[in-house]
């Protein structure tokens, strides 16, 4: 796959328009709240950046993990949040302007944040099997191409074409859903012998990795004194990744099949966890929550 039509051509400009469908969805009032509800923020970015990656290396460590899989696993923790994580959100009742800003931000800081963390990744993980000399340099220029300026483009089209960007976000949610949906597929097919094989090593490791996720920012949130919707919110910002960013990133700028296979099978297991704590939260499960 990794020299296919769909990794160097359909991926890349698929994942370009999922990110400019997000750009249309923000504004700068969005990165605003920074100022505003700087707290919250600042908090979430804390859950999103740094404390999501040291999980992320903590469970790379900790399980019995092939060189591949470890990389994997801090791809994973390193992609921003998504629209996933927002539409969860919002069936969770929670601060759906939070959840955007999260979400803005972190996009916005991936084409850093992703190549330093897999290059610490490959240092730390990296043998014979896996090039210690990761260019992170040229990554970040990639990833920059893939995510942030198609965001820049999207908030540009809101801004001048308002009615447009709001009347394609139904057409661009289903073609996000049904292509992550069909490269999962697509993945699983292709490595199903690998899934059968390896499965049993690597499915616990980001099992762990998404259900601490999901406590560390509920928790931390709740220690700085946060409502327990926002930290709900932070929590689900936290847990639920940007699957498809990594699948692009581990296809077509890093080439390897073998290492897309754990945000793929990850992109499932998140939603059906998500919307689990989204059932939860909403159907009065969430008095049983601290709330401080």
């Amino acid at each position: 796959m990794q020299e296919s039509v769909l990794s160097n051509v359909a991926l890349p400009v698929a994942i370009v328009i999922i990110m400019i469908a997000l750009g249309m969805t923000l504004t700068v009032a969005d990165f605003r709240r920074v100022f505003t509800q700087p707290r919250q923020v600042s908090i979430g970015l804390l859950c999103q950046l740094i404390l999501l990656p040291l999980l992320g290396f903590a469970v790379a460590a900790l399980f019995p993990l092939t060189p591949i899989y470890a990389i994997s696993v801090i791809l994973l923790a390193a992609s921003p949040g998504g629209a996933t994580s927002n539409l969860i959100v919002h069936a969770a009742d929670g601060d759906r302007a939070l959840s955007v800003t999260l979400t803005a931000i972190s996009n916005m800081l991936t084409w850093l944040t992703i190549p330093l963390l897999l290059g610490a990744a490959y240092a730390v993980f990296g043998d014979g099997a896996v090039a210690i000399d990761f260019p992170i340099v040229s990554v970040m220029v990639q990833v920059a191409g893939l995510t942030i300026f198609p965001v820049l483009i999207g908030m540009v089209i809101r801004k001048w074409r308002p009615t447009f960007a709001e009347n394609s976000k139904r057409f661009t949610r289903i073609f996000a859903t049904i292509f992550l949906f069909l490269i999962i597929l697509a993945l699983v097919v292709q490595n199903w012998d690998t899934i059968v094989r390896d499965g049993p090593r690597f499915a616990p490791a980001f099992i762990t990795l998404n259900l601490a996720a999901l406590a560390v920012g509920y928790f931390v949130a709740k220690m700085t004194g946060i409502n327990q919707t926002q930290s709900a919110t932070i929590a689900i910002e936290t847990g639920l990744q940007n699957s498809t960013v990594a699948i692009t990133v581990a296809l077509t700028i890093l080439g390897s099949n073998e290492m897309a296979i754990v945000p793929g099978l990850y992109g499932i297991w998140m939603i059906i966890t998500g919307f689990a704590l989204a059932f939860w939260l909403t159907s009065g499960a969430k008095q049983l929550l601290p709330t401080g």
